[in-house]
């Protein structure tokens, strides 16, 4: 069992992304771009929030606070938030915006990376849920943000190299 919960903690975060990655290959272009804007935004978003939840929350790891052996070596820094699970929050809201069932399959994964990294003695629970709570703020932001965003894209020089010049700007 160990070994299931190393894998999972250390390297399912890697599956997550070759899943977003393989299904943003099967999108139209357009949506390619959107998923991209969405995770650009939700990634910049998130990891300011993580960096300010970090520099204002310490969270001394397991290994360090509580006596747990971890099963896997690692650093004895701040373990808030979890790295891992803020960038598996930070892809699921990403394709949010084209697929709810590809989010909520994504979203499992990533809370089962979080929970791995809780059983393997790395991170506390606090620090799941506060880089989900992070990667969700940063998804909310980047839905009100990026239609905008591709708006502006669809009137620059760029449109057509984006896929996007068949939007016209929204009426008034």
């Amino acid at each position: 069992m160990d070994i299931f919960i190393v894998f999972c903690a250390k390297y399912l975060i890697i599956i997550i992304g070759l899943l977003a990655l393989g299904y943003w290959l099967t999108l139209p272009r357009k949506q390619k771009t959107e998923v991209l804007i969405m995770g650009a935004v939700t990634g910049i978003i998130a990891f300011i929030l993580a960096k300010t939840g970090s520099a204002m929350f310490t969270d001394p790891r397991p290994f360090v606070s509580d006596g747990v052996t971890p099963l896997f070596a690692y650093t004895a820094d701040n373990g808030f938030p979890s790295d891992h699970t803020l960038l598996g929050m930070t892809v699921t809201m990403a394709l949010l915006s084209v697929s709810r069932k590809w989010a909520i399959n994504l979203f499992v994964l990533t809370v089962i990376v979080g929970a791995s990294r809780v059983l393997a003695g790395v991170h506390h629970p606090v620090d799941i849920v506060g880089s989900i709570v992070f990667g969700a703020l940063g998804g909310v932001v980047a839905m009100y943000v990026t239609p905008k965003i591709i708006d502006w894209l669809a009137t620059s020089r760029y449109a057509k190299s984006l896929g996007l010049h068949h939007i016209s700007k929204k009426k008034k």
